[in-house]
């Protein structure tokens, strides 16, 4: 006797995965991502903190120097308005909120240097004080990394939905543009 397998043509305990593949996002919208992430990464430099990248000699906006320079005012504006024409050029709200998001990540590794690292808080000695003892040397107290440090962990978790958002509603637009 002599068998053959015959193949199923209803096989009900198996089904088909149709996995879509990702596309929709135009070679613009992965240039202005770039464009993006060396933006943020150079304006969180130490150099745009000192006031070197706006041309102040000292830090801008404190009392040496009160005026805001033009140049930080139309870069933070820049920043808002780029997550949205990425989103306008993406045509999927999945890529959209991808590639807006995407540039954070990257600006904060290069601009925060101690992001994968804790937190070193340095103690100076202390005199003794009534009944305890004097802490000759200073001593070090590590806290969480950066990113996961409660004094950050709001801003950063603000700045990746505000990306996301502006992703999203940028898509939103662009949707409507073109099914105009």
């Amino acid at each position: 006797m002599a068998y053959s397998a015959q193949p199923r043509n209803k096989d009900h305990w198996s089904m088909r995965l149709h996995v879509k593949r990702p596309g929709g996002v135009r070679p613009l919208a992965l240039v202005v991502a770039a464009i993006q992430t060396l933006l943020l990464a150079l304006t969180a430099s130490s150099m745009a903190t000192g006031g070197g990248l706006y041309g102040c000699t000292s830090a801008c906006g404190t009392a040496a120097q009160p005026v805001m320079p033009a140049l930080a005012v139309i870069l933070g504006i820049v920043m808002l308005v780029l997550p949205l024409v990425i989103g306008a050029l993406c045509a999927e709200w999945r890529s959209a909120v991808a590639l807006a998001v995407l540039p954070v990540i990257p600006a904060l590794l290069i601009a925060s240097n101690t992001l994968l690292t804790p937190t070193n808080t340095i103690v100076p000695p202390t005199p003794a004080k009534g009944t305890q003892p004097a802490v000759p040397y200073p001593t070090s107290h590590f806290g969480p990394p950066f990113w996961l440090d409660p004094a950050h962990l709001p801003t950063l978790l603000f700045a990746l939905v505000l990306f996301a958002l502006l992703g999203w509603l940028g898509w939103v637009i662009g949707s409507a543009f073109r099914n105009a």
